[in-house]
């Protein structure tokens, strides 16, 4: 799997004392006037200040100055010097340094790849409370990189980042909740955590959560708050949403049919490489539903999505002969199974499990 760094704003840092190793009272002065260049965006200011402090082997400054060099915010950007900062702060103690030479390690950005070392820093840092680690540790768990894989060691770590608020770790955990094929299948935990993090604007849970309300799981059914759902997370740009919000108007589930915001949603998806979106679309414009009938807009989204793996759009492609022949209907795709049948649900996302290690 790609691993993408997820990296927050440098305006942000917190550069608490409390987070890490006793500071000298200079050296406290010296890191609240960095914090002051940092909150005004001015890098190079901050980046000058971090000098002295990163020369001397204060183990704040060490990981303020790697997040500079990673963004190349007021100095060059160089993953391989960010790795050595955060390792020289997180060999010092620096929990957040921790975290993040742990996440260098994983994705192999300014170091070689080595997911049983991330493990070790990972855990340093989230036995110290850190949530983003323990999401991170959660993760290696969930995919058995570094240790061996453990679904209940994931749930625990998941469970303790997100008794935190850290929304990626609320929908991690249903996740698993909801695709665990053992004990920990729960699609009431599922639904709890999904809409945990969906209510801070975690699209992938608005989304999971609006499959919940869709299908009846983890709550009594409710295709009025499944498209409340979807929509929150459509417009957010997931295509998987954009899909199955597309499929509830055109079906007038929980909303007035309207074939015109389908073609619209579907539009919104199909544009962005969603298969099952692409094929459908083609379908309206082979029916003339929601548009004017055009069947070379209609094969040309029917090829798109043969391309990309849709298996109806497959078919359709295979029995051309000058015109395509087309289903009567536009169902969703089934997550696990792959079939279309007709005016099934739509699908939930399941994609990814999780994202990979975050800053």
């Amino acid at each position: 799997m790609k691993h993408v760094l997820h990296i927050f704003r440098l305006a942000v840092f917190c550069l608490t004392l409390a987070l890490c190793v006793p500071a000298r009272a200079d050296d406290a002065a010296a890191l609240a006037q960095i914090q002051a260049a940092l909150d005004k965006a001015d890098y190079e200011q901050a980046a000058r200040l971090l000098k002295p402090l990163t020369d001397s082997g204060n183990a704040e400054a060490l990981y303020v100055m790697g997040r500079l060099i990673l963004e190349g915010k007021g100095v060059k950007k160089n993953a391989t010097r960010a790795a050595e900062f955060f390792r020289l702060a997180a060999e010092k103690g620096d929990i957040s340094a921790m975290n993040s030479w742990g996440t260098a390690l994983v994705s192999g950005s300014g170091v070689p790849r080595n997911y049983r070392e991330a493990a070790r820093w990972f855990r340093k840092a989230a036995e110290q409370g850190l949530a983003m680690a323990q999401y991170n540790l959660g993760y290696l768990y969930a995919q058995g990189r570094g240790v061996t894989r453990d679904e209940n060691a994931a749930v625990d770590w998941y469970t303790r980042a997100a008794n935190q608020g850290l929304a990626s770790a609320q929908y991690s955990l249903g996740w698993i909740y909801l695709n665990s094929t053992g004990e920990n299948q729960s699609d009431t935990k599922a639904a709890h955590w999904f809409e945990k993090a969906a209510e801070q604007d975690h699209a992938k849970a608005q989304n999971n959560l609006a499959f919940m309300y869709a299908e009846g799981r983890g709550y009594a059914q409710d295709p009025a708050r499944a498209v409340h759902w979807y929509t929150r997370a459509a417009e957010q740009g997931m295509a998987s949403a954009q899909y199955n919000l597309g499929f509830m108007y055109e079906q007038g589930r929980g909303v007035a049919q309207d074939y015109t915001q389908a073609v619209d949603w579907y539009r919104k998806a199909a544009e962005q490489n969603e298969p099952a979106a692409q094929y459908s679309l083609g379908l309206m414009y082979d029916q003339g539903t929601g548009v004017p009938r055009n069947l070379t807009e209609a094969n040309r989204w029917y090829h798109l999505a043969a391309k990309n793996g849709d298996p109806d759009a497959r078919d359709v492609v295979r029995s051309q002969s000058g015109k395509a022949k087309a289903p009567s209907a536009a169902p969703p795709k089934d997550a696990k199974s792959g079939k279309a049948p007709k005016k099934s649900p739509p699908r939930k996302n399941t994609a990814r499990q999780t994202s990979p290690p975050k800053q």
